[in-house]
């Protein structure tokens, strides 16, 4: 019975783990970036533009980035380089962040 418990509590741990790791949900990301983004990024899939010059695709910004949470915390957190802050709590920046990581190569 004691190894039962303590392969249920690796498992928790391990399931912990790895929701720790991946936090964001990348569909809803991608949703909000269609919704509060896509006049100025590049949305693949999307057929918008032209976007202003100097603007980032979110592929480039994915390959700058390998973290969700500094992302979120750095990039898509008010204040947002050269525009107005991004209308977004806490959970919506972790999805964004995890759909735009979702696009690295």
């Amino acid at each position: 019975m004691r190894l039962v418990g303590m392969l249920g509590g690796a498992l928790f741990c391990a399931s912990g783990a790895i929701a720790w790791a991946q936090p964001g949900d990348p569909v809803a990301g991608r949703a909000l970036a269609v919704e509060l983004c896509s006049n100025c990024h590049l949305v693949p899939g999307l057929a918008r533009g032209p976007v202003p010059d100097g603007v980032p695709t979110f592929a480039a910004i994915a390959r700058k980035w390998t973290d969700v949470g500094a992302l979120a915390d750095r990039l898509i957190a008010p204040p947002h380089p050269e525009m107005p802050p991004p209308p977004l709590g806490n959970r919506q920046r972790l999805d964004v962040a995890a759909w735009i990581l979702s696009l690295r190569e």
